[in-house]
């Protein structure tokens, strides 16, 4: 701060000594111009004068023109604002400004704010255009098939075992509706906070057992092999959340495995956490996949065969982090996917 009130200082002692030099040399050029023999006392107060106009004149047009510039960005500012709020959010401040290039400018920072404040809402935008997108998808196939059937079941010449079939089809796309609407609720809930989660003391193995248990004519169907190896361990948690947690984890990986295939389900202990990994042997994904497992309605399996309505990992990453844990995903395309989830160890 010295060092710039310092060189402010050279800076204006030369300035005035430049406007002083130039009006001695306009007086004595002026009185010789108009043979006017001024003495030195006169001459000395005429430049003193002329050096007050010529300076006063400079910072003028200086302010003038910097004024000038400054109304130009407000403008844009303003117009700018103006266009954010009326949902144009690919607007952006431009300025060749020389306040602008000085990051360190109140009026830099605000702009860079504005702009930055303008691509998040663009972003958001653009998540909310997709989400729509995909809700009227996944609600439009199964109404589709709702519809068809339902048209078949009005033909009065169609067998018994067409009219159970058909019934079959349309109670699975219902189930199906049924539970997209309530997985969006619960996301909808979870995200927004609607109910705290109650936190309590429970047997983490056991819930793990339980579900494994819940889920035998799944894995059993299929042939596959669950090993389960964990010691007791207690954590602090919602265990209704953390069950959906686990079953739909679980679910993936039978979903997933082929038949004949192995699960493993661990549980380990870090000093500060309990780690769950639940291991498939299945299909696995890509580089891809894996990054965008977590995004809503997002499908790996692009033909739809597997089921689901993408919503389940969703719910399973916000879940795990309102208990301030961490998921993550490993996976080898064509030889599993790991599951690994991180909650805080009980103190």
């Amino acid at each position: 701060m010295r060092v710039r009130r310092f060189g402010a200082s050279i800076i204006g002692l030369v300035c005035a000594s430049i406007f002083w030099l130039l009006a001695n040399v306009i007086v004595s050029q002026l009185g010789e111009w108009l043979s006017i023999s001024m003495n030195k006392y006169v001459e000395q107060i005429g430049s003193l004068w002329l050096m007050f106009l010529l300076m006063g004149l400079t910072i003028f047009i200086i302010s003038r023109s910097a004024r000038h510039e400054q109304l130009k960005i407000w403008n844009q500012m303003s117009d700018t604002i103006k266009r954010i709020a009326a949902g144009d959010f690919s607007a952006k401040i431009q300025s060749d400004s020389k306040d602008m290039k000085n990051s360190r400018h109140p009026v830099t920072k605000l702009v860079n704010q504005i702009n930055h404040l303008a691509v998040e809402l663009n972003e958001m935008e653009k998540i909310k255009q997709e989400f729509i997108s995909n809700v009227s998808h996944e609600f439009q196939t199964p109404l589709t098939s709702l519809k068809g059937f339902a048209h078949l079941l009005k033909n009065p010449d169609i067998s018994e075992e067409n009219r159970i079939y058909y019934l079959s089809i349309i109670e699975a796309e219902t189930m199906r509706l049924s539970k997209m609407s309530e997985n969006l609720l619960k996301l909808t809930a979870l995200e927004q906070q609607v109910e705290p989660i109650e936190k309590a003391r429970f047997s983490l193995d056991k819930q793990l057992r339980r579900i494994i248990l819940l889920c035998e004519p799944h894995w059993t169907e299929k042939n596959i092999e669950i090993d389960l190896d964990t010691s007791p361990v207690n954590i602090d948690g919602d265990e209704g959340l953390l069950n959906q947690v686990w079953t739909n984890i679980i679910h993936n990986a039978i979903k997933f495995t082929k038949e004949g295939g192995v699960i493993a389900v661990q549980v380990k202990q870090a000093p500060a956490h309990v780690i769950v990994e639940i291991k498939d042997d299945g299909i696995g994904m890509t580089e891809d996949q894996v990054q965008r497992v977590f995004e809503r309605f997002y499908k790996a399996d692009k033909s739809r065969n597997a089921g689901g309505s993408g919503l389940g990992l969703s719910i399973v990453q916000k879940i795990i982090e309102l208990h301030e844990g961490q998921v993550e995903v490993e996976s080898d395309y064509g030889k599993g996917t790991l599951f690994r989830v991180k909650l805080p160890k009980v103190d």
